[in-house]
């Protein structure tokens, strides 16, 4: 089991590195975890989602990435990123050509996620979003008779759009139920727009932000970018 973890985790460490040398878009949230080195871009700009409830701005992010070690489960020492960040942003973009100034806010999600209704509302089935020219609903479908995996929806009442799968539960018994952190409009066409994790017990992450400018066919709602993989010095 800790070969197979230690594996996917390079695995994951190498795609992360890979990703940030193609510049690609780039975005963090959960940004003080252990990352394996190499997981962030060293060159080029920051810049950050900060909010202060729903009165959020993008502004350039004061951002220092160093590296160090932490020990892993068998109590070696492994290489990893560090982020230091000025202020507390939501989210942190990379590479990303959004205008900078206050943007339009929705939700904004600054407690745990336990504490939060919509959260609540997702794990029994479905959230409305209200907001917007096009407002929608986040729902989930359980895939076998089996109840073991969901496919989550977003709707506009008259069709929708499949976003992901999740399977009922965590490696070890935890919530899978993604959590939304924040609801607005980070493109300026009046439509919703979000970031999202999606929880992983089995020391791995995912981040996902959504645009609805980059929305295809039949879409509402289109993947920007992506940061997910293994986290560095976990396990047990």
């Amino acid at each position: 089991m800790l070969k197979q973890l230690f594996v996917i985790a390079v695995l994951a460490s190498l795609s992360n590195f890979a990703m940030a040398e193609k510049n690609n878009p780039f975005f963090v949230m959960d940004y003080g975890n252990n990352y394996y080195k190499g997981s962030f871009p060293r060159k080029g700009d920051w810049h950050g989602l900060y909010c202060n409830g729903l009165a959020c701005e993008i502004r350039k992010a004061q951002v220092r990435i160093s590296s160090s070690t932490a020990k892993d489960v068998l109590g070696e020492n492994e290489p990893i990123d560090v982020l230091k960040i000025k202020d507390k942003p939501v989210a942190l973009f990379h590479n990303m050509s959004f205008n900078l100034g206050m943007v339009t806010t929705w939700f904004n999600a600054e407690k745990r996620m336990d504490e939060y209704p919509h959260y609540l509302n997702l794990k029994n089935g479905s959230w409305e979003m209200p907001w917007g020219n096009t407002p929608l609903s986040i729902s989930w479908e359980k895939l076998t008779q089996e109840y073991t995996e969901f496919h989550y929806f977003l709707s506009n009442g008259t069709k929708k759009q499949f976003l992901f799968r999740r399977d009922y539960e965590g490696h070890y018994g935890g919530s899978t139920t993604p959590f939304i952190h924040w609801v607005g409009d980070l493109d300026g066409d009046g439509k919703i727009d979000f970031l999202v994790s999606l929880p992983d017990d089995n020391c791995g992450y995912d981040e996902r932000m959504y645009l609805s400018s980059l929305a295809k066919k039949d879409e509402f709602i289109h993947m920007a970018a992506q940061f997910s993989g293994g986290r560095a010095a976990c396990g047990c």
